[in-house]
């Protein structure tokens, strides 16, 4: 291991590598809010309706509950796409900080 040369410069990169960790971790409790939403489409199916289907046709029973109301469906999308574009804007700005180069003490 090097001997920092500036430790306040290994000190904000050690930052930018504990909010990667921040986001990741954000982005992993998302999708799984996400994936529960998704889930949470087929409570209305009886476990008999479930009992040896595969998705698709899991799905396609759903499609007929959701026809005429798409609220649950277009909920749980829009939910999505608002964390996505959170996310994105996040990664973005740990990008940028990443990319902008040091500021250089003068001695």
């Amino acid at each position: 291991m090097k001997t920092p040369q500036n430790p306040a410069h290994i000190e904000k990169i050690r930052q930018e590598v504990m909010r990667f960790r921040e986001l990741l971790d954000i982005t992993r409790h998302q999708l799984e809010r996400n994936e529960r939403a998704y889930a949470n489409l087929f409570a209305g199916l009886s476990d008999e309706e479930k009992q040896g289907k595969q998705e698709k046709a899991l799905q396609t029973l759903v499609a007929y509950q959701l026809d005429g109301d798409l609220k649950p469906l277009a909920d749980a999308v829009l939910r999505a796409r608002f964390d996505a574009r959170e996310m994105e804007k996040a990664f973005e700005e740990l990008f940028d900080t990443i990319q902008t180069p040091p500021i250089m003490d003068e001695d």
